[in-house]
């Protein structure tokens, strides 16, 4: 019987609210801090779980996969968006950064994925045996065509981090050039990412970020930005999040030290996550845009 790796819900959930644009966290950042979907992810029968995720990057680049999100399972992930099975995403920030963008390959077939989560648990790659890639199962289903992959599948793939303007999907290559074609030139591919002042780094096609410049929603397109009156739509939203502690509104990659137990978040688009490194002045989503101490 097939073992799947799914997620469980993280420990306290957070509501966001599409009408104002803004990510509601109840009395304070703590309330719903998650460190991400994939490390709470705890196969049956593993013992030694504790919620840490290894950050070593394999000298081979291989990994076992295994799935996350999906129909009844659909999660917030720590860098922002959603584990919903319909996107290309992976876990792995810990090791390649928020927004990462990876180039999976198996059976001589290829997909593009970011990194968007923290995990798995370390439990889980020990009883594996192998470093794990946590995966949509839209990645499983294109190299393996299965619905979804656990530990116990072993189901082993290449992965290679490749450029931030890399499109999400499918891996394309290089047309071949013309019949007869005398050696001109060759029409170079239309943008299909777009820089975020907001977040500091390329997202894809389809992404929505709430300006911090206008607090208004904006549109990745043909790697331009549109205007968007709400994120209807939208492939994966970055949105304010609403702070307790300082009464307002405030931008992803802000950090807030929170009122309620002096520990460190910051918002990643979606709600508040921890940790943050103070000194570094870092958290999930990358540099803090703004620091608030108490």
């Amino acid at each position: 019987m097939r073992t799947l790796i799914s997620s469980l819900f993280p420990t306290l959930l957070f509501t966001s609210v599409l009408a104002s644009g803004a990510c509601m966290v109840g009395e304070d950042e703590a309330l719903d801090a998650t460190s991400g979907v994939s490390v709470t992810t705890i196969g049956r029968g593993l013992t030694g779980c504790r919620g840490k995720a290894s950050s070593s990057v394999p000298a081979n680049g291989k990994y076992v996969i295994t799935t996350f999100g999906g129909p009844g399972d659909h999660q917030s992930m720590s860098c922002g968006g959603y584990a919903d099975g319909s996107g290309w995403y992976a876990a792995s920030r810990q090791r390649y950064g928020c927004g990462a963008k990876l180039q999976v390959t198996a059976n001589g077939k290829c997909v593009v994925v970011e990194a968007q989560d923290y995990g798995p648990d370390v439990c889980v790659e020990n009883a594996a045996g192998m470093p794990i890639l946590d995966v949509s199962p839209k990645v499983s289903r294109a190299l393996f065509n299965l619905s979804g992959a656990g530990w116990s599948d072993h189901e082993v793939v290449a992965v290679e981090e490749v450029a931030a303007a890399t499109p999400l999907g499918p891996c394309t290559t290089e047309a071949e050039p013309p019949a007869g074609g005398g050696g001109g030139g060759t029409t170079p591919p239309a943008a299909t990412s777009c820089m975020s002042e907001t977040l500091d780094r390329e997202v894809a096609q389809g992404t929505c970020v709430q300006s911090a410049a206008d607090a208004q929603w904006y549109s990745c397109s043909a790697g331009a930005w549109v205007a968007k009156s709400g994120t209807a739509g939208c492939a994966a939203t970055y949105g304010f999040c609403d702070s307790a502690t300082l009464g307002e509104s405030v931008a992803p990659r802000t950090c807030v030290q929170a009122r309620s137990n002096s520990t460190w978040y910051q918002c990643n688009g979606q709600g508040w996550v921890a940790p943050v490194d103070v000194t570094a002045e870092t958290g999930a989503l990358g540099a803090c845009s703004s620091m608030h101490p108490l």
